[in-house]
C-alpha cells in the first residue's frame, strides 16, 4: 500500500496483515463482548481473573462497542474508517496492557486465558502502532466537517468524559466512589477506556472526517452508551443490589447517556455527508 494517495486513490485498501489481525480481533471481541453480556456463566469462569456480574456487564459493553469499530474496518477494508479506528485501538489496548502488567498478580499464569490475554494485548497494539507509522503520510479521505451543533455536542461533553476517564485511570477510587457497585483500582483503570477511547475518536473527527468515519464513531459511541444503561437494569433485576434512588447511580447512567446521545447525533449527521 502506498503511503501517499494519488488523485484517483484517496481511499486505498489496508494491508492484508492489518485486515487479518483486525478480523481475529473482531472474533475475540464478539466472543468476549456478547459472551459476557448474554452468557456470563459460560464466559466469566474462563476469564483471566474473577468477575462479578456487574463487572462482566461493563466489560461486555466495552468490548461490544469496540466490536462495532473493528467490524466496520474489516467490512470496508479501506483507509476510511481505518484512519480513526487505528489510534483508538492503540489507545485502548495500550492502556489495558499497562494496567494488566501493573496488576499481573491478579492473573493466574497457569491458566491458558491469561497467556492468551497477554498475547493479544501485545500483538494488537504493536500491529496498530506499526500501521499508524506505515500510513503516517496518508491524508484523510474526503473529509467533511461535522455540522456546528453536533460539533459542540460531540466535543464538549465527550471531552469532559475523556477527562473523567483520565481521572479513573489516575485515581480510580476517587472517581468511581459514586458508582452503582464497588469498583477496585484495577477495574476502575480498566474502565477508563470506555471514556478515553471515544474522546480520542471525537478529536479525530472534529475537524472533518469521511461519512463512514463519522458513522463508525457514532455507532461505536451509541453502542457503548446504551448497553451499560440497559444492562444495569437487567442485571439488577436479578441481583437487586443497585440503589436506584442514589444520585451516583443516575450520574453513572448519565455519563453513558451522553455517549449515546452524541453517538446517535454523529450517526445522523453522517447521513448528510455521503
Amino acid at each position: 500500500m502506498r503511503r501517499t494517495p494519488t488523485a484517483t486513490d484517496t481511499n486505498p485498501r489496508i494491508s492484508n496483515l492489518l485486515f487479518w489481525v483486525t478480523s481475529v480481533e473482531s472474533i475475540v471481541l464478539l466472543g468476549a463482548g456478547v459472551g459476557l453480556l448474554l452468557l456470563p456463566w459460560v464466559v466469566a469462569p474462563e476469564w483471566p481473573w474473577g468477575l462479578t456480574r456487574f463487572n462482566a456487564l461493563l466489560l461486555g459493553s466495552i468490548y461490544s462497542a469496540s466490536l462495532v469499530a473493528t467490524v466496520m474496518t474489516v467490512i470496508s477494508r479501506r483507509w476510511a474508517p481505518t484512519r480513526i479506528v487505528l489510534p483508538m485501538i492503540f489507545l485502548f489496548t495500550s492502556i489495558v496492557l499497562v494496567v494488566s502488567l501493573a496488576n499481573i498478580d491478579r492473573f493466574d499464569l497457569g491458566f491458558y486465558s491469561s497467556w492468551l490475554w497477554f498475547l493479544l494485548y501485545f500483538v494488537i497494539p504493536a500491529n496498530a502502532l506499526y500501521h499508524m507509522w506505515l500510513y503516517r503520510d496518508l491524508a484523510p479521505h474526503n473529509p467533511v466537517a461535522v455540522a456546528p451543533p453536533w460539533r459542540t455536542i460531540l466535543l464538549v461533553p465527550t471531552m469532559a468524559l475523556g477527562l473523567y476517564g483520565l481521572g479513573l485511570l489516575i485515581a480510580p477510587a476517587t472517581f468511581s466512589n459514586f458508582w452503582p457497585w464497588p469498583v477496585n483500582d484495577f477495574h476502575g483503570r480498566m474502565y477508563s477506556v470506555a471514556y478515553l477511547t471515544p474522546a480520542l475518536g471525537a478529536l479525530l473527527v472534529y475537524h472533518g472526517a469521511a461519512h463512514i468515519e463519522q458513522r463508525t464513531l457514532g455507532l461505536t459511541m451509541a453502542t457503548g452508551g446504551i448497553i451499560p444503561i440497559v444492562g444495569l437494569a437487567i442485571v439488577d433485576a436479578q441481583l437487586d443490589k443497585v440503589d436506584w434512588a442514589a444520585t451516583g447511580t443516575w450520574l453513572w447512567m448519565a455519563s453513558f447517556a451522553v455517549l449515546l446521545f452524541a453517538g446517535l447525533g454523529l450517526t445522523w449527521q453522517s447521513k448528510s455527508t455521503k
